[in-house]
């Protein structure tokens, strides 16, 4: 039923906001080190900051295909797709945010 699948998606969800928060830090990190001058440092920081959206990136595309899967066999909960639609949104807006920051 409904209930393992909304627990399997929080999950995702929960994940992908936690990759999105470590490299948010790690691109904050490497505008600081990149002003002051230190570039091998900032380097490292633009390099796990990438990994970091590439995860989410990842986890994002599995939780997509989850849904497709899910919505094949029932209709998700209203609340479910709400919750996700929101979650997708805001790993939109964050990704694009960070890469911005990577771009400086």
């Amino acid at each position: 039923g409904g209930g393992i699948q909304m627990k399997k998606i929080k999950k995702f969800v929960d994940a992908i906001s936690e990759e999105l928060e470590d490299a948010k830090e790690y691109a904050e990190s490497y505008v600081e080190a990149k002003a002051k001058g230190e570039t091998g440092i900032a380097n490292r920081y633009k390099e796990m900051a990438g990994d970091e959206i590439k995860h989410a990136m990842y986890l994002h595309e599995m939780v997509v295909a989850e849904i497709k899967e899910i919505s094949k066999v029932y209709t998700p909960p209203a609340d479910m797709q709400e919750k996700w639609d929101m979650a997708h949104k805001e790993y939109v807006e964050k990704a694009a945010w960070i890469k911005q920051m990577l771009q400086m």
